[in-house]
């Protein structure tokens, strides 16, 4: 065999060149942002994303149906354009909403949880009536005092106070913490409570019944009593008068059988 044909056989057999690794490289970063695309694609057009379930919790001033709206929350929108943290800053933009946590629950559910800023109160102001909430915030005004469902606080006024203003007398924000562990039907037994003499609060129930509270101090203590006093009407079929709790041991009078 002679020199050229050895030189050609070993041209021939000489190892094609591979490309260079850093096209390599190019092509596997284009890969992998194709296959990026495609699963973004995928998640947002997907239906099994879109929200069929929406669960609100701890609303039971606010109706639910406020609570999605200012979340800007709503059935058959994607989940994924719901963005948590601005619909947790709008409700709590709402001054009757204190706090609130949102989340996505998948595959297709966003959970919503309110605490909600609830009036347990209300006083008279130059213009008719206001309602606080357990800080002392101005949570809405009116000039007719509507259905009984929260006691009226006698013995002050509220002056050049609006929605959203927070009321600082303290005799008040200490009613307030009295009232505010008090539950629904709780409040709405209780038509007021007469701070005119800070020495000796008087709180009238529903029933004409006195809880004698005076100073406003030992308060956790005497909110477990007033809740076992109320407790008690909703239930006794006998008139009772009042419920001393001006000292450590409360005293309850004989209940007269006539």
């Amino acid at each position: 065999m002679g020199d050229e044909q050895m030189q050609e056989m070993m041209v021939d057999e000489t190892p094609a060149r591979t490309p260079p690794k850093k096209w390599h490289w190019l092509f596997q970063v284009f890969g992998f942002l194709g296959f990026v695309a495609v699963a973004i694609a995928a998640v947002v057009y997907l239906p099994v994303f879109k929200l069929e379930n929406i669960y609100v919790k701890g609303n039971s001033y606010v109706p639910q149906d406020d609570i999605m709206r200012i979340a800007g929350v709503y059935k058959g929108q994607h989940m994924f354009q719901v963005e948590t943290d601005k619909a947790v800053q709008n409700l709590r933009k709402d001054l009757r909403i204190e706090q609130a946590i949102v989340k996505r629950t998948f595959p297709n559910g966003i959970y919503i949880e309110v605490e909600e800023r609830r009036p347990v109160a209300c006083v008279a102001c130059e213009f008719g009536f206001l309602d606080l909430d357990r800080k002392g915030m101005v949570l809405n005004a009116y000039r007719v005092r509507h259905l009984q469902t929260i006691p009226l606080l006698s013995g002050v006024e509220a002056r050049d106070l609006y929605i959203g203003d927070t009321f600082g007398n303290e005799q008040i924000i200490l009613a307030l913490q009295y009232l505010s562990p008090l539950d629904e039907t709780e409040l709405a037994q209780i038509a007021e409570v007469n701070l005119a003499n800070p020495g000796y609060v008087v709180v009238r129930t529903t029933d004409a019944a006195e809880i004698r509270i005076g100073v406003l101090d030992r308060i956790e203590e005497k909110v477990k009593l007033t809740k076992s006093f109320l407790g008690d009407l909703r239930t006794t079929q006998k008139p009772i008068k009042f419920i001393d709790l001006t000292t450590s041991a409360p005293f309850i009078p004989a209940i007269d059988e006539k």
